[in-house]
């Protein structure tokens, strides 16, 4: 019986012990300090502005003319449309342009343009171009208009199998 007695306060003791625990009687110290804040980062620099954009061509007809050199004084006429983005025939064909939307004659040499197309213009530019020649014929003309004032180049085909070419200034037309 002592046997069963000894097992059983064995046993016993082995399954009180994690009951019973094992701690100090106080939490004593201090906790530590803590660490310092971290630096902040810069700031990125900031960007630059676009440019700005260009105001549309005033509408209606502008005449001009312009000096070829060798090949002599010219006449320029063309029509904005109301928007200012293209060239276009006019509404009215009894006008300088002879109803055309653009129109180039040039006086001692013989060479010229006039054409019904609409040409558009892009940030105040405007550009035709045909470099087919023969019967098709042949012309270059381009153009700036900024504000009230416009000028560019010409360059037509011309007889026989010349080009006339010169530099050209217009005007909105009153």
């Amino acid at each position: 019986m002592r046997y069963v007695v000894f097992s059983w306060l064995t046993m016993f003791a082995l399954l009180s012990l994690p009951f019973a625990g094992c701690s100090g009687s106080t939490n004593e110290g201090t906790g530590g300090s803590g660490g310092d804040a971290g630096a902040g980062g810069t700031a990125g620099s900031g960007g630059t502005a676009g440019a700005g954009g260009s105001e549309p061509a005033p509408p209606g007809l502008w005449t001009g003319g312009g000096q070829g050199g060798a090949d002599g004084s010219f006449t320029i006429c063309f029509n904005v449309r109301e928007d200012g983005n293209a060239l276009v025939r006019p509404l009215d064909t009894n006008q300088e342009c002879r109803g055309n939307s653009l129109w180039v004659e040039f006086d001692t040499c013989e060479g010229g343009l006039s054409t019904n197309e609409e040409i558009p213009v892009v940030d105040g530019v405007f550009h035709l171009l045909n470099e087919q020649g023969g019967l098709a014929g042949y012309w270059d003309i381009s153009g700036t208009i900024d504000g009230n004032t416009a000028s560019g180049e010409a360059e037509v085909g011309a007889i026989p199998d010349g080009t006339c070419l010169g530099s050209w200034t217009a005007t909105p037309s009153p």
